[in-house]
């Protein structure tokens, strides 16, 4: 079951500490500072609450690449759990998951992201992603104006397995 291979696989992740859990170190940028107070509380990933996690269910594209990692599972976890509650965390699961264009500068922002995960880890967020095109691929609008491509499971699951074969 995915369910046991996510905690499986970030059983022993390290908590990432404070500084670590958003980029604005300076506390200026006032939805960063209170993502980093909210999650801070949290040195395990399995105790952050569903309410916090959907009072910050857009928060995962602010995450340094380390918080990132830690709490990504948190967010997956609900969405398995209990799809319908999650609200839009698939979609912003997806979204920060799906590596966009190489040469631009947010592909090196998402790839330095996607790079810290462990083999173990890779396997299960791919399978996460691939329950979700296969359970509710009708929940993502799959269209392309121009170069750009919104993030759906499919394009997400080709973008990660090409960052996993061809980069790691």
């Amino acid at each position: 079951m995915i369910i046991q291979e996510i905690k499986t696989a970030f059983a022993d992740m390290p908590y990432p500490g404070t500084e670590r859990i958003v980029n604005d170190l300076q506390g200026y940028d006032l939805e960063r500072k209170q993502i980093r107070e909210g999650f801070s509380r949290y040195e395990n990933w399995l105790d952050v609450p569903r309410e916090l996690l959907l009072q910050e269910r857009d928060a995962l594209p602010l995450f340094e690449p380390q918080g990132f990692r830690f709490y990504l599972p948190a967010y997956m976890l609900f969405a398995l759990e209990d799809y319908e509650g999650a609200d839009m965390i698939p979609e912003s699961i997806v979204h920060s998951l799906t590596l966009p264009d190489a040469g631009t500068k947010l592909y090196e922002f998402v790839r330095e992201r996607l790079v810290l995960f462990s083999e173990e880890q890779r396997k299960a967020v791919l399978h996460f992603l691939e329950y979700l095109e296969r359970c509710h691929t009708e929940d993502f609008t799959d269209i392309c104006v121009g170069d750009w491509c919104s993030a759906t499971p499919r394009r997400a699951i080709e973008r990660w397995c090409r960052l996993v074969t061809d980069e790691i």
